[in-house]
């Protein structure tokens, strides 16, 4: 039995019992066998830490025991009460590469802990610490209240997606007829779900391969699809031809040479480009990308300078590739080389964001 419950918890997180979130979490575990109190809220990741280091059983802030992973390919009820190893969640952190952030141990009992201020805690923990501007900034709070919402609605993330997926393409269709602002609110409207089905899907544990592919090959695919067709959209609007065609030349190869970049980065030094350095992780909120381009298109359209906002945006599209291949080029010449965010050596590195203990009252 690769799950052991003790004791009993009947509240619920995002639509879930505790005991039903560890059921989908070790569903992807299968070699974890782990004794859990019924009220415990585990992250994914410190799930992995519990069985990396088998008999050593994590405690709330508080010192209530919560989990511990038995190595003896067995649950053990008494495991928890005796074990004599402990850590207490917040003391001791790790590198999440998924989120691209270092976080502590996260546990709590909710039993401890009122629903309504832990869907916030949870739903923080599951946020990417490096990105844009738009989403680090804009998104939280609304995309927040949309997964909550969702969540108590049973909705699958893959139906968000699906959801994101037609916004995407009625984008397009809006911008090659050359209504720009309605193109402009389904794309915002696609970036803003785009959030919402990630968090979605790892606040309520239903992330799946499928789900994962389409929206990663679509955040790929679609951004050239949308200033293509926006080129096409502005000078049947505009007119300027020419100029028009070069800029959505530079800016289409500028972000193909940005996308080779990064992945040549990660092949060849190890990790993402922008969690190498402080510098990076600043560069990526502003970085050319789709929410960035979207923001100076947006601000053009409000201020009557559209063209001249898609001109920008294809400028600002290559500096931001040239910037890329120079980093490139200065982490070659200095490998090996290591994030700053990652654990190196010592798996007990101060953690950047506060302990779980300071945000319960």
């Amino acid at each position: 039995m690769p799950l052991l419950v003790t004791g009993t918890c009947e509240r619920h997180i995002f639509g879930l019992t505790p005991g039903e979130r560890l059921e989908r979490q070790l569903a992807g575990m299968p070699g974890l066998r782990l004794v859990v109190h019924a009220s415990a809220v585990i992250s994914e990741g410190t799930l992995q830490w519990l069985e990396q280091n088998p008999g050593v059983a994590l405690l709330a802030p508080s010192g209530k025991r919560l989990a511990i992973a038995t190595s003896n390919g067995t649950a053990d009820r008494d495991a928890l009460d005796s074990a004599g190893q402990t850590v207490t969640a917040g003391s001791s952190g790790y590198f999440n590469r998924k989120l691209r952030r270092r976080e502590p141990l996260f546990g709590l009992s909710l039993d401890e802990v009122h629903p309504e201020e832990l869907h916030q805690v949870l739903f923080d923990s599951v946020y990417k610490g490096v990105t844009d501007i738009v989403t680090k900034y804009v998104w939280p709070r609304p995309a927040y209240l949309a997964t909550r919402a969702l969540a108590s609605w049973r909705i699958a993330p893959n139906s968000v997606t699906a959801v994101g997926i037609a916004c995407m393409l009625l984008a397009a269709l809006m911008f090659a007829r050359g209504q720009i602002a309605v193109g402009l609110a389904f794309a915002w409207l696609m970036t803003f779900l785009d959030t919402v089905d990630g968090k979605l899907a790892r606040v309520t544990v239903q992330s799946s391969p499928i789900g994962n592919r389409l929206d990663h090959w679509t955040d790929i695919v679609h951004p050239p699809i949308w200033w293509l067709c926006l080129a096409y959209g502005i000078v049947r609007k505009e007119g300027h031809t020419d100029l028009v065609t070069y800029a959505a030349v530079l800016m289409l190869g500028s972000y193909l040479l940005g996308r080779i970049v990064e992945v040549v980065f990660k092949l060849a030094l190890g990790f993402n480009q922008f969690i190498w350095e402080p510098f990076d992780a600043r560069f990526r909120l502003v970085i050319a990308r789709r929410n960035t381009i979207l923001l100076i298109v947006t601000a053009g359209l409000l201020t009557g300078l559209l063209l001249e906002s898609f001109v920008a945006a294809a400028g600002w599209s290559l500096m931001s590739a040239v910037l890329q291949l120079v980093r490139l080029g200065q982490g070659w010449g200095r490998r090996p080389i290591a994030s700053f965010l990652s654990e190196r050596e010592d798996a007990s590195l101060a953690v950047s964001r506060p302990p779980a203990s300071s945000i319960i009252r």
